[in-house]
């Protein structure tokens, strides 16, 4: 097999696995053995077990925070940029499903990752492009003044980050369908009161 096919072999079934039984759970030789090489010879393509965790992090995130570039770029208003981003999310969160499910188990861990590989910053990228669309928001008067908008975004964060768990983008409820209801759901109820 190809070195780069090799790799990706690995990276693969070492989400699969620490997604699964955790990082800390899952041994090299259980790598090793889903990949059907010797437990030696994955130390030819990683050098640790958080190495390959790493890597993991670093393709989601990277890929994540480009995306997320793309989104502001265009300079959308609030309500379409925030949609925007729910659906960078869900769809981020299906392309790197294991990363996400390791992340929702072992977040401390991970976010100690992101700081070793120095990733804290790109992955903070995202946070910021959700927070600057809410506080343009607000100053705008399209949204509330008297929510807090750290509620706001606590909150729609957290439903956009557990939604992977149970929806499955399907040809009659896509991602875009889900992340524009999520979207109503949310800004609908951060809209300035009229009467």
């Amino acid at each position: 097999m190809d070195p780069h096919e090799r790799r990706r072999q690995i990276l693969d079934r070492s989400a699969q696995l620490f997604a699964t039984k955790g990082i800390a759970a899952t041994t090299i030789r259980e790598i090793a053995d889903e990949v059907g090489v010797y437990s030696g010879a994955l130390y030819h393509y990683f050098p640790s077990k958080e190495a390959i965790v790493t890597e993991l992090i670093r393709e989601y995130i990277e890929d994540l925070s480009a995306r997320c570039r793309e989104i502001t770029s265009r300079t959308l208003p609030p309500v379409e940029r925030i949609e925007a981003l729910v659906l960078l999310a869900l769809t981020t969160s299906e392309n790197y499903r294991g990363a996400t499910t390791i992340w929702q188990r072992e977040g401390e861990y991970m976010r100690d990752r992101l700081v070793e590989a120095d990733l804290a910053e790109i992955a903070d990228e995202v946070e910021k492009a959700w927070r600057e669309a809410i506080t343009e928001g607000v100053a705008g008067g399209i949204f509330r003044d008297d929510i807090d908008p750290e509620v706001f975004y606590q909150l729609i964060r957290d439903a956009v980050w557990q939604a992977p768990r149970w929806h499955r983008p399907s040809a009659q409820r896509s991602n875009a369908d889900l992340a524009r209801d999520i979207t109503r759901i949310f800004v609908d109820g951060f809209r300035p009161r009229t009467g």
